[in-house]
């Protein structure tokens, strides 16, 4: 019989997932320069607050800020916050 998840556990594995994500990528970047071959990390170049958010697990409020410093459409909004 599968486990159950409640969303406190989901939270907290997608939390983990993303902080090792997160570990990797700035491994990566430091990589990449001894390498001499250009990386730059998705979430370069987006407000801050727009990652606090989208780090925070707070999505839509994400995009719609991104939308309303950026005057962005849905669909790019949506886009650079995917890849916080």
């Amino acid at each position: 019989m599968p486990a159950a998840y409640d969303a406190g556990d989901l939270q907290r594995i997608f939390r983990q997932i993303n902080d090792r994500i997160r570990a990797i990528e700035e491994h990566l970047v430091v990589l990449s320069e001894k390498a001499g071959v250009a990386y730059s990390l998705p979430s370069e170049g987006l407000p801050k607050e727009v990652i606090e958010l989208a780090r925070a697990g707070k999505t839509l409020e994400a995009i719609k800020l991104y939308r309303e410093m950026t005057n962005a459409d849905f669909e790019t909004a949506r886009a650079a916050v995917s890849a916080v």
